[in-house]
């Protein structure tokens, strides 16, 4: 892993919030990216999550698929109706042609199946952060 921090276009430290109702998990995550040089914000579930967003701006949201009281597929759709552009990765265990089909066509912008390695997750990541900044690539 490398140890870079990536900066969001006002200068700061990019800011990504980790939806998951699994504590292990969600802390696992958090330490790795932070480890990257991410600001990492944490949630136990979509209704956490959005009221997280509603206080704090984010870049990224990666978020699990199943979870109490809102799902992943519910919150994407109250992120694309509340909160616009942010980009969210979409993780599950219970990965389909269907469900991948379905969290797309919600509005999510990438999909992870269980189980993956982490170093997936984080390139997605910093690929997602090195391409935001770059200018469009003229025709």
């Amino acid at each position: 892993m490398s140890k870079t921090t990536e900066l969001s276009p006002n200068g700061n430290t990019s800011t990504i919030l980790i939806v998951e109702d699994d504590a292990a998990t969600r802390r696992l995550y958090k330490f790795l990216l932070s480890n990257s040089g991410y600001l990492v914000l944490e949630a136990e579930d979509g209704l956490a999550a959005v009221e997280m967003l509603q206080r704090h701006r984010c870049d990224l949201v990666i978020t699990d698929m199943n979870m109490p009281r809102m799902d992943g597929l519910d919150l994407i759709r109250a992120i694309r109706k509340d909160f616009g552009d942010i980009y969210v990765i979409l993780i599950t265990a219970f990965g389909t042609p269907d469900t991948y089909k379905q969290a797309m066509r919600l509005g999510a912008n990438d999909y992870l199946a269980k189980p993956f390695d982490f170093e997936e997750l984080e390139r997605r990541v910093h690929s997602y952060f090195r391409n935001r900044h770059r200018p469009p690539t003229p025709c």
